[in-house]
């Protein structure tokens, strides 16, 4: 590396560590504490199923009896992004709001609430089944992208909650 490109370097990392940043993950860091702490109830339906999934990926089964809970209420509306000059739609929008809420166990007091807001589309085909299929994927990303920002929250903010 030549004098040049460590100058840059150094001039690039100086501000970040002057401005506070630390890593959330790490030795003694309040989101590794959380691991395997927080229950995710459970809801019915195939977008529940995949971000409750996603959700205990990211976040970890609970072994024993588990120090939170995470409520969670889920609400997708799809509309028309594109219709055609024969005026068949040829592209929809899901737009997804998940609020949640993370509960102390023994306390039932509620600690953290966020609402997290995402949305994708897809394309839909003169056949049914091809479009049904791109629904679905559509589906489990959008399920699978609100769980990715709450888990972000959780771990961006666990040291204000952790107890």
């Amino acid at each position: 590396m030549s004098l040049f490109s460590k100058g840059w370097l150094i001039a690039c990392i100086l501000p970040l560590a002057a401005c506070g940043f630390e890593a959330v993950h790490g030795p003694n860091k309040a989101a590794n504490k959380i691991f395997g702490k927080i229950n995710i109830s459970v809801l019915e339906g195939r977008n529940a199923f995949e971000f409750r999934d996603r959700l205990i990926e990211r976040l970890g089964l609970p072994n024993g009896d588990a120090l939170y809970l995470l409520n969670y209420l889920s609400t997708v509306k799809a509309d028309n992004l594109t219709i055609s000059k024969d005026n068949d739609v040829t592209r929809y929008t899901l737009q997804g709001e998940t609020k949640f809420s993370l509960i102390n166990t023994s306390t039932k007091a509620v600690i953290y609430k966020n609402i997290v807001i995402s949305n994708t589309a897809y394309s839909a085909t003169s056949g049914t089944y091809p479009t049904a299929v791109a629904e679905l994927d559509a589906n489990v990303r959008l399920s699978r992208d609100m769980a990715d920002k709450i888990v972000t929250l959780l771990n961006i903010t666990a040291k204000d909650w952790l107890e």
